[in-house]
C-alpha cells in the first residue's frame, strides 16, 4: 500500500510516496544499509590509511575537517567528528604529540585553544584524499561513470532533506 503525504511546513502538497511496508529484511532497510556501507567503508579507509599513511580514519577527518573549515575550537571539531569532546581531546594530544596539529589560544576568548593544522598534516592531507579516491573506487566497481554520479546526486538529495529537517 502507497500513502501520499506532505511534509511539516512544505508549501504545496507532494505527491511523494511514503511506504507502509514495514520490512523485517535488512537488506531492504535504507537506514540499515547506509549504516552498514558507512561501517564498510570506514573500516576500508582505516585498513588503507594505516598502511600508507600511518594515521586513523579519524586522524585523516580531522586533517580534513580543519583543511575544510579551518582553525576552531575542540568543541566544534568535536561536534563535526560526532565525537564527546573528551574523545577528540585525547585524539588531538596524539595529534599534537605527532606534529600534526596545535593548539593555540583564542585572541577572541582566552579560555578556549584553537586547532590548527601544521605544514606536516597538510602534506598529507593529498595522501589522505587518495586513500579516499582508493575505496571510493573500490566501493563503485561495476558502475558505469554516469551511474557513480547519478549515485553521488541522490546521496546528496537525501543529505539535503535529512539536513533540512535536523539542522534546523
Amino acid at each position: 500500500m502507497r500513502v501520499f503525504h506532505r511534509p511539516r511546513g512544505a508549501g504545496p502538497p507532494y505527491n511523494r510516496p511514503m511506504t507502509t511496508d514495514l520490512t523485517t529484511d535488512l537488506e531492504k532497510r535504507f537506514g540499515f544499509l547506509v549504516v552498514d556501507v558507512g561501517r564498510l567503508y570506514g573500516k576500508r579507509y582505516d585498513e588503507l590509511a594505516k598502511s600508507s599513511l600511518e594515521l586513523t580514519r579519524a586522524q585523516c577527518r580531522m586533517i580534513a575537517y580543519l583543511a575544510h573549515y579551518g582553525d576552531m575550537n575542540q568543541a566544534s571539531l568535536a561536534e563535526r567528528l560526532e565525537v564527546a569532546p573528551i574523545s577528540a581531546g585525547r585524539l588531538l594530544e596524539r595529534m599534537e604529540e605527532g606534529g600534526w596539529v596545535v593548539r593555540t589560544p583564542n585572541p577572541a576568548d582566552r579560555r578556549e585553544w584553537l586547532v590548527s593544522l601544521t605544514p606536516k598534516a597538510a602534506g598529507a592531507l593529498n595522501g589522505a584524499r587518495r586513500v579516499g579516491d582508493e575505496v571510493q573506487a573500490e566501493a563503485l566497481a561495476g558502475f558505469t561513470p554516469a551511474e557513480a554520479e547519478q549515485f553521488g546526486r541522490m546521496l546528496q538529495r537525501v543529505r539535503a532533506n535529512l539536513g533540512a529537517l535536523v539542522e534546523r
